[in-house]
Parts: C-alpha cells; structure tokens; sequence
C-alpha cells in the first residue's frame, strides 16, 4: 500500500560550511568509530526514536526548529573521521537538514503498521561518519493532529538521554516559533568538545586508572557467561538481529517499584536480582556476569548536552541457592554500587586490561545486557504559560529496534500503562521462542518475587521453574557438565571458515610480510613476536589495531579493512588475505543447519548485501534435511579486466574448502545465475560431481543477441506482449496504484538517475546509501556476464520461471539455456515480480521439483 504515501525530497538546506575546527574524540566516540570501522553502517550503532506529537505540524517551522538545534548543539554538526588510526572529531559551522516528509494520513487500513515499518527502514539505513550531520529527521502525518517524528542519530554523536533533551528544546522552540516569538532557551553552558577535553584532565585521569584496577581486581577470573545459543555460532560479520516484547501490566509495575522502595532498592535492582536468578536457573552456573550502561552525566552541567555519554559496566554476582529474595536483592544492590562508583573506566580500557581471548564470535566480556530506558520527567509541550494551550505536545518517545552489541539485550521501559520488557536478540543463535520463554519467565519470577497473585518463590536455582527447567533439564538429558560447558565457551563452536585458516609462512605474500611484521612488532613493542602469533593475545588492543591497519596503509598502498584485522590476528593469515590466497570477497553463510541425517546440501550464489534473506523462503521450503548456505560477494565484485570465468574459480575454491567431499547442488537467481551455471561447468570440468544447478530468473546473456535479426524482432515483441500482459496481471490484482509503484522502481533504477546519484555522491550533494552499492555490484556483475561465453554443461539443470517471465512460441522456456545445457529441464512457479519466486507458493514448487528430480 505505499503507492498512497507521499514522500518529499531531503531539504538540503544549508551548504556545509562555515567556521568547522577539529577536537579530540570521547572514549565513547572512539569506541564507536571502531565499531563502525569493524562493521560500516551496522544499525546497531543508531539511535531511533520515534516521537509521537499530537497537534498540527508545520513543515516549514518544523524544519527551522531542528536548525536551531543544530546550531544550538555542537555534536548535531559533527562528523568523526580518522587521522592516522585515530578518530577525531570535525565540528562544522553548518550543515545541511536532512528531512523528508511523508503523508500517511491517506493510506486505508492499518497506519501505524506502515509506520511501523517505515521507521524500522530509516532506523537501518547507514550513516557515513565521515560526513555531518549524524543526523536525519523524517515526518510521517498520521491523520489531522497525529503525527510521528522518526530522529535518527549515530550513537557516536547522541545517546538515548540526548533523544530526551532534544524533544524537550524541540517542542519548545516550535512553540515559540508558530506564536512568532524568539526561543527562550537559556544558551549552552557546555558543548561535547568540553567533555571530551574534559575526560583526560589530570584529575579524571587519574580516578580513570583507580576505577581500571578495581575492574582488574574483580574481574580477573571471568569466565564470560553466556546463555546457551538455540544454533551454533558461525564465523562471519554478519549478524541478524529481531527483537521480542512483553508488556506488563500496570498494577505490576507499580507493585515492583513499591517492593523495591521497602527494600530500600530501585526497580533496576529489582529487575537485575530476577534476571541472576533466571540466567543462574538455565544455566547452572553459579558465577553471572552481565553488562548494562550508565549514563555518564555525574555533573549537573551535562545533563542538557547532546552528545555520547554512556559507558558499559560488567555487573558480575554469586547465586547461591540457599540465599533469600531478599539476600539475593542486597547482593545485587551491592554490586550495582560497587560498578557505578568505579564507572569512569572506559570498556574498552577494562577489555584491554583484562586481554580476553577473541574469537570473532562473541562479544567481549559480556554477551547478555541489561538496561533501563531513559524517560521524559514531565510531558513536555509547547504552551509558553499556565492555561495557554500548546500547538503540539509529546504524547510518547519510543525508540525502533536497531540491533545490538550484545546477543541478548533486555530493556525495561516503565510507563504509565505499565511496564515493557524488549529484547533484542541474535537471531542467528537464538530462537524467538527460547527469547519469548525468557521473557515470560522474567514476568513470572516478578510476580512471584513481589507478591503479585503468586506466592513467594522459592530461591531460584538449579530448580526454577517454566522454561528455564525445561532448558536445564534438556541439557542434563544431553550429559552437558559445567566442566564442559567452559571448554565449549573457550572453544568456537564452529570451525573457522576456509579464508582464516592460518597459512604457513611460506604460503603468505613475500612482499608484503616483512613490512607488516615490522609494522606488528614496532606497534606492539615485541621485536621477536612471531608471525603465527595473536595480536590481541600478546597485549594488542582494538585502537591499537586501528593505528596499525592506518601504517599498514601507508606503507603498502593497499586497503585493510579494519574487519579483515581482527578476523586474521597474525601476520601471516592478514598477509595472506592481503596477497590475495584467501578467499577475498566470498562470504560463506548457513541458512539451515544440518541434521545427523541430512542429505547434500544446497549452495546458493548471490551477489549482493541487500540479497542476504532472499533464498531463506526456499531453504525452509526443503526442510532441514537439506543443508542450505549462501556465498556471497562482500561489497564489490573483481575490476572490470577480471572475467567471469575467473570469478567462478574463486567462488569453486571457496565451495571446495567449505564442502570438500559428496556431491553440490549449486542456485542462483538473476545474473547470480549465471554465475552459478559457470561454477557448475568448472566443477563438472575438473570431475566433482554436480548432481543439479538450478537457475531462478535467469537469462542466458547471449541468447537475444545471437538470434538472427527477423528473430529477434519476434522475440523482442514477444517479450514485451508478456511483459504487458504480467503488468496487467499485477494491476488487476493491485489496483492501478500498482503503476506508480512501478513507475517509481523504475525511475530509481534507471542508469541516467544512478549516474545522477553518483555524480552527487562525489560532489557531496547527496549520501551514499545501500542502493546505490546494490546497483553497482549489479552493474559489474552484468558487465561481467554480457562479456561471457558460456560452454556446455553436461550435469542436470533446472530452470525456474516466475510468472512474471514471458513465455511463448517466440521465446525459449528454456531462458536460453538449452544450447548448453544437456540435461534441462523447466518448471514455471507462482508468484509475481522479478523475486515472486521466492513467494511462499513459489518455493513450494521449487522444493518439490527438485525433490523429485532429486529421486532420479
């Protein structure tokens, strides 16, 4: 139902500009650049709020307010870039407003739903931190009086408080500004470029390294806790976060803040003794460790800056099950006071001090966080006095889920109507059943801890009840002893992809080794470290890393991704992905996991980011006995002078390394397809046994242009008489909205706007977004494949049609293919559009074809 929205241009407003001055970066900024370096534009690292305003919203005024902000705030006009490893803040004197409008207030049926949406898109997009503002604003008009503010911002210039301050002063100014008068805020006594000066000043410096020793000190036995994943973790960048919500009811909420006020507690006390209990129930484990987040405003001077203040604290207790409630309760009040009084220790300062092991996979520290939201005191509105009434108010400030660092990430977000417990959660290791269990539980036990129609529970241990003792008891039916689960912990739980295998020295580039090694051991004071050694295990740490890759850079002209860094961790696995002997480029991932009986599984070739979920529909549709995974090309593929022949031969390496034995089932869609037929014919070449490729939507590149010319004028009619007839299909079935939709598809993946895109992208009139890396993987890859000759192929091939691929006399069913493939076969699925293969119906159809060509 888009095709009802009504969406404005970005107002570019001011040019960037005027007086910019360079400042240090905050332990907290530094933090999140290297995050953002690790993974570029991972959501995660935004802040999405959605401000629900009732009254009528002037667009004009709504958008000189927020300028007034970015004048009034310095962090608003801030870009992070990196100098020789190190990230420095760029403050500028102005920049441009990105704010767009959309107007929902047309659209039939559910409107929240569809906002809904649209927010969790803008919460995803990326940013480029490079470039300023860190900040977009978006307005969806619910209907007369109803609107929602969507105002994203880049963790590493605002935090959830700051989210807070800006509604404030927002609703403030705009009040003033639509009775025509001038603001009355009082100017900002303090900008974040203070306190981040503000952080190495002697003093702070000083109480910093008191609070690192008593980390050291507490935490120097740890042994990261973690709840046991649903599914194995898996190398890769990759992660797939969703998020489950449980409200609670109000009478509840306010029994839980009454029974924390009597034991002289707070309800985030409350809520942490609760959740020990159930972590230590479906564990076993005696010994928790968690994280949660401060807010980092101890003077009263920061609490109106906008900028990032907060830092992450390890809570770590022991449950013991003969303890009371109660006794519990204090504990964890006292380790709560013990981790605020000691909070001005940076994390990563605490992680480097500690030097845990890292294996990719996990988290540092701690993979399960804990936290409460930061609410509004007071309702604010833009009444000016006492019985004047206010053009808009804030009814609500809710926050769209982003992701997280963590695998499990609980927020309790108290309100009037009650309590809400939202997890965000690694869906790749977790499923939303064992996350509903826990959250369940979590009320469950709060019931019973508060007296709430449920009587006072018996210290929860090794006996709790719900689905931790479901989980517990399925793990001693598994023979799983503690002893064991520590190995497993200190052991990754797969084997590590083919790319990171440690090569020997003499298999790693030899031009490149001797500079990067002294590079390692100059950065890390170790002139005999040895090429095979960890660099985080021997002291090195992720800032560390970040100057290293910064005079790695230098010296060899190359580009390191900061990802590619940490994934090698010795010289001579960095040095052979540099040189080229890894599998640079190809991304292994699983889609389904494989059963004791599982038959040969499924590789799917895919060429693009925003592809990663489109074979899952037809992974589940075969079921689990089929091992499903993809290979997919990083950002870009090889330059143009590569061929597609050698691309395939990259590909053939990497499926060999990860399925070296048994027979391959190779798919692929559209020009992935081609790319899959090539890889077959390879592989086929070389004696391994292909037992099928399919192929979705995919022409053969050729085939139109070796058809003599009265034959391709036949079959271009006749392609174009399908293309209509599909288009009336979809008309017929969507109504005559359908042709804007398409219309607009069309318009934004039409050559002429791209180049447009891209010329604006260079000259800095316009962001760099997903789509336009997806349009240029595409185009090289097309590139790649009209350049292509393909040979015969001798294996079976299945061809697979959605309905909306004209079909006829004129036109091969087979897409082109049957003048190389020997053994073709062509089966048409429902389901409309260039992926309405991947419709639920569709990939039924698909299983079942190959289930039965299977059978032969």
């Amino acid at each position: 139902m888009r095709h009802f929205t009504q969406e404005s241009p970005a107002m570019t407003g001011e040019v960037h500009g005027g007086d910019a001055f360079t400042a240090r970066c905050s332990h907290s900024q530094t933090r999140f650049w290297l995050l953002d370096q690790l993974r570029p534009g991972d959501p995660s690292l935004h802040v999405a709020a959605r401000w629900r305003i009732a009254g009528r919203l002037d667009a004009e005024i709504l958008t000189r307010a927020f300028r007034l902000l970015l004048d009034r705030h310095e962090a608003l006009r801030t870009s992070i870039v990196g100098e020789g490893g190190r990230p420095v803040q760029r403050i500028a004197g102005t920049v441009p407003l990105a704010f767009s409008e959309i107007d929902l207030s047309g659209l039939p049926g559910d409107r929240l739903g569809e906002a809904r949406a649209i927010a969790e898109s803008e919460a995803g997009k990326p940013f480029d931190l490079a470039r300023a503002p860190l900040v977009r604003v978006t307005l969806l008009r619910l209907g007369r009086g109803d609107s929602l503010l969507l105002v994203t911002a880049h963790h590493s210039i605002c935090d959830g408080w700051s989210m807070v301050v800006l509604a404030r002063e927002f609703v403030a100014i705009y009040g003033a500004l639509i009775r025509g008068q001038v603001p009355a805020l009082a100017p900002a006594a303090l900008h974040y470029a203070d306190f981040a000066e503000w952080e190495i000043s002697p003093a702070l410096a000083e109480a910093a390294e008191r609070d690192l020793a008593f980390w050291a000190r507490s935490l120097r036995d740890l042994i990261p806790f973690e709840l046991p994943p649903d599914h194995p973790r898996r190398p890769g960048r990759e992660r797939r976060f969703a998020a489950e919500t449980r409200p609670l009811s109000a009478d509840l909420g306010a029994r839980m803040e009454a029974y924390a006020r009597a034991q002289g507690a707070t309800p985030f006390v409350l809520a942490c003794t609760i959740l020990f209990g159930l972590l230590s129930a479906r564990t076993g484990r005696g010994d928790i460790a968690i994280g949660t987040q401060v807010l980092g405003r101890d003077e009263i001077e920061l609490e109106g800056v906008v900028g990032t203040f907060v830092n992450t604290l390890v809570l770590r207790t022991r449950v013991e099950a003969e303890q009371s409630f109660a006794e519990r309760l204090a504990a964890t009040r006292r380790t709560i006071l013990d981790a605020c009084d000691h909070a001005l220790a940076p994390f990563d300062r605490v992680v480097q001090a500690l030097a845990p092991c890292r294996d990719g996979l996990r988290p540092p520290l701690v993979s399960v966080n804990v936290r409460m939201r930061p609410t509004p005191q007071a309702t604010p509105s833009g009444g000016s006095s006492v019985g004047e009434p206010a053009p808009i108010r804030l009814v609500d400030l809710d926050y769209a889920p982003t992701g997280s660092f963590f695998d499990l990430d609980l927020e309790l977000a108290p309100g009037e109507a009650g309590w809400r417990l939202i997890c965000e959660y690694d869906a790749g290791l977790y499923a939303a059943e064992t996350v509903a269990g826990l959250l369940a539980d979590f009320e469950q036990a709060a019931r019973a801890a508060v007296g709430a129609r449920l009587p006072d529970p018996a210290p929860l241990g090794r006996g709790g009840g719900g689905v931790a003792t479901e989980l517990e008891q399925a793990s001693r039916e598994a023979g799983e002893p503690e002893a064991e689960e520590a190995a497993a912990r200190a052991t990754p739980d797969a084997a590590p992809a083919p790319e990171t295998a440690p090569p020997s020295e003499s298999e790693a580039a030899g031009d490149l080794l001797p500079t990067i090694r002294t590079i390692w051991q100059e950065m890390l004071g170790r002139p005999d470290l040895s090429d095979d050694e960890d660099f985080f295990a021997v002291g090195g740490h992720s800032l560390l890393a970040a100057r290293v890759v910064a005079r790695i850079e230098a010296a060899t002209g190359r580009t390191v991704p900061l990802w590619s860094f940490f994934e090698a961790g010795t010289v001579a696995r960095l040095c052979a992905f540099l040189g080229g002997e890894a599998a640079a480029g190809v991304r292994h991932r699983a889609l389904q996991e494989p059963t004791a009986q599982a038959r040969p599984g499924f590789t799917a070739i895919h060429h693009a980011a925003a592809d990663q979920e489109l074979y899952r529909p037809l992974s589940e549709a075969l079921g689990a006995d089929h091992p499903f995974a993809t290979l997919q090309l990083e950002s870009r593929v090889p330059p143009h002078e590569e061929t597609l022949e050698r691309l395939a031969g990259a590909y053939r390496e990497a499926i060999d390394a990860a399925q070296p034995q048994g027979p391959l089932r190779l798919v692929g869609f559209c020009r992935s397809g081609v790319l899959a037929f090539e890889i077959a014919r390879q592989f086929a070449q070389g004696g391994r046994d292909v037992a099928l490729v399919v192929l979705i939507d995919c022409w053969e590149p050729g085939y139109i242009r070796r058809l003599k010319p009265l034959a391709r004028m036949r079959v271009m009619a006749a392609y174009r008489r399908g293309r209509l007839a599909a288009l009336i299909r979809h008309v017929r079935r969507d109504g005559i909205g359908y042709l804007g939709s398409r219309a607009h598809l069309w318009f934004r993946s039409h050559r002429a706007w791209r180049g447009l895109r891209h010329a604006l992208n260079r000259v800095g009139l316009a962001a760099p977004s997903p789509e336009d890396a997806f349009w240029q993987v595409t185009d090289e890859l097309d590139a790649l494949a009209l350049a292509y000759e393909p040979r015969p192929h001798p294996g079976p091939v299945l061809i697979v049609r959605s309905e909306s691929v004209p079909v006829g006399p004129a036109l091969d069913p087979m897409l082109g293919w049957r003048a190389y493939a020997e053994n073709c076969e062509s089966v048409s699925v429902p389901g409309f559009g260039h992926e309405g293969a991947f419709s639920p119906a569709g990939c039924r159809v698909m299983a079942a074809k190959i289930s039965l060509m299977a059978c032969r």
